[in-house]
């Protein structure tokens, strides 16, 4: 396994086109749904990151900023931000476009935890984190305050 990967390395986007079914009863897009999508996003982040599979372990804030009407893209952009043992934090900003007019809005953010596992299913070592930018220095930051706080609620 490599010892360390930058944190770019696991950048995944996910994009659809929300559709009818896809609806909630005011006809924007259901919160369930995109649950999925972010989960979705994280995992492939996770997955890149541990080099194999990973599961997620918790959501623990998704942040509904605006409704999502149907019929716009979504988009969602995940990356790994910290890492611990066998897990890792995984922040999923979520943006809708109007594919007719190109406006892109963030509408959504969520923070994710992922765990690796092995071949049997038990918790296994990923490789550390190498933020490469400021802004990445910054994420990571960010991301091991909110870890250390979450971590604080729950003693």
């Amino acid at each position: 396994m490599t010892e360390s990967r930058p944190m770019s390395y696991s950048r995944a986007e996910l994009t659809t086109m929300t559709m009818p079914h896809m609806a909630n009863i005011l006809g924007d897009l259901f919160g369930g749904q995109l649950m999925a999508l972010v989960d979705q996003a994280a995992a492939v982040a996770a997955i890149r990151h541990a080099g194999g599979p990973a599961v997620t372990a918790s959501i623990d804030r998704v942040d509904f900023r605006e409704r999502i009407p149907i019929g716009s893209l979504v988009t969602c952009i995940a990356a790994v931000e910290f890492v611990g043992n066998t897990s890792m934090e995984i922040r999923v900003e979520v943006y809708a476009e109007t594919v007719s007019t190109g406006e892109r809005r963030h509408t959504h953010t969520a923070h994710a935890v992922f765990v690796a596992i092995d071949q049997h299913g038990r918790p296994r070592r990923v490789p550390r984190l190498v933020p490469g930018t400021e802004a990445e220095r910054e994420a990571f930051e960010r991301a091991r305050a909110y870890r250390e706080a979450r971590d604080a609620t729950r003693r």
